[in-house]
């Protein structure tokens, strides 16, 4: 039987540690595991939940689960699942981002031994109002990205919190697309037991195929909901993968009414084999971003048209829809696709014979062997110039979060170990590895096993 996982995320000092404890003594005679993710060597978290007398405490030091220590993260998954307890909780650091930590136990050797249980994502609405008055832009982007992934956003230490902080958070939360299934005002970190459960028709499911609903699309003065239109809401299950490409020719070819489909409006997440995103459409124009949402992929219609449009959307959606032999991708070789569409294949010998090669990584990358690439040699050697963005892409599908191409040439494609191809046991048959030093911020793709294909985006 699978273990339920939760995880309780949130910024610094949100109250993540007071709010599992809660959890431990509101559990008490169940065997609770605890994964903690201190960033410094002190283990104060840790501490911190060793009175509540859990099952197990399992403290990662010294970096973050989601990029610099996911080895540590899924060796303490193992570990935990061998003393099988009745349910795990994990707190990653105040600088973490859950959509990470959830990639990466989807995508794990223990995948099948666990359940997500809906994300928990705290915020302190006093620090709400104080990144905001301060003009903080990237934590607040980093609390923005974090409530992005949340199933239950908390409004943690409500009795210290002013009413207008109150007000903030309301707004903050009412503007997240999707919303969170459930909002909560509390303190001392006390969450309901029934919002750590999934609600009917949510959490993980296996179909691939969407689920709609469909009804005339509200009375009231928002410009894209008047009396007339028609609206329709679409869901895929997590595991349903969209070809991008097949995808934006879809969206964009509704987008420009062809097929005498009239769009007012379109908001979709869609997971595709280069990321999840967040695509809009709005006075026929397409707009994409990435986004921390993982719950699944969905998006809500709005036409000026009868319920055929909406049947012709979702064909042209549904066939955007990448068959599982589709997603597999070619592990004996690295994609290189460049912004105008070419693509490139780059095997292991194409890699040992690039200039400025890395004999032993060890000497840069301690507890790590075999013989590397520079990957600012591949790009120049493709001719990769200027600024953009890339997405690196895994031979099962995972693809990390868009990275600066200025981060991504510091970093190292590890190809051979003893004269042979990388053993896939070491993360074979090639493993990207970039250096702490190459960004001021944590990398999601900082270690990314099973290398499949890389994709260059230009700055929008």
């Amino acid at each position: 039987m699978a273990v339920p996982v939760q995880i309780v995320s949130g910024f610094l000092g949100a109250g993540k540690t007071t709010a599992i404890r809660a959890q431990l003594n509101a559990r008490r005679g169940e065997r609770v595991a605890v994964i903690v993710n201190d960033f410094g060597e002190a283990a104060i978290d840790e501490s911190a939940l060793e009175d509540s007398e859990p099952f197990r405490i399992t403290n990662i030091p010294g970096g973050c689960v989601c990029c610099t220590a996911p080895e540590g993260f899924v060796d303490a998954l193992g570990a935990v699942l061998e003393e099988r307890p009745d349910r795990l909780l994990i707190e990653p650091t105040g600088l973490a981002r859950p959509q990470d930590l959830i990639d990466t136990i989807r995508r794990c050797a223990h995948r099948d031994g666990l359940e997500l249980s809906p994300v928990v994502v705290l915020v302190d609405p006093a620090q709400l109002r104080r990144l905001t008055e301060t003009a903080e832009a990237e934590s607040l982007d980093l609390l923005r990205e974090q409530a992005q992934g949340a199933d239950v956003l908390i409004a943690n230490r409500s009795d210290l919190a002013q009413p207008d902080d109150l007000e903030r958070f309301r707004d903050f939360a009412a503007a997240l697309w999707p919303a969170p299934l459930a909002v909560h005002e509390t303190h001392h970190g006390h969450i309901p037991e029934h919002l750590l459960r999934w609600p009917e028709g949510e959490g993980l499911r296996s179909r691939l195929d969407p689920q709609p609903s469909t009804g005339d699309a509200p009375d009231h003065d928002h410009p894209d909901s008047t009396h007339g239109f028609r609206a329709r809401s679409l869901q895929w299950s997590p595991e349903a993968v969209f070809g991008r490409d097949r995808l934006l020719t879809a969206l964009e070819e509704l987008a420009e009414g062809r097929g005498g489909t009239a769009i007012a409006r379109l908001k979709g997440i869609f997971r595709t084999l280069e990321g999840v995103s967040r695509i809009e459409i709005a006075g026929g124009a397409l707009h994409e971003e990435p986004t921390s949402y993982r719950r699944d992929s969905r998006v809500d219609v709005i036409v000026a048209d009868a319920d055929a449009a909406l049947d012709r959307i979702a064909t042209a959606l549904a066939g955007a829809v990448l068959d599982p032999s589709e997603i597999t991708l070619d592990a004996n070789r690295i994609e290189v696709v460049l912004p105008e569409g070419s693509v490139h294949g780059i095997d292991r010998e194409a890699l040992a014979a690039l200039p400025d090669g890395i004999p032993d990584v060890s000497l840069h990358f301690p507890k790590r062997a075999g013989s590397a690439a520079r990957v600012g040699a591949l790009l120049d050697r493709l001719g990769v110039q200027g600024a953009g963005r890339a997405v690196v892409v895994a031979g099962d599908g995972f693809a990390a979060e868009p990275v600066a191409l200025s981060v991504l040439r510091e970093g190292v494609l590890v190809h051979t170990l003893d004269a042979e191809p990388l053993p896939a046991k070491q993360g074979g048959p090639f493993r990207l590895l970039i250096p702490e030093s190459a960004s001021a911020d944590p990398v999601s793709c900082a270690n990314v096993k099973g290398v499949a294909k890389i994709v260059v985006r230009r700055e929008p």
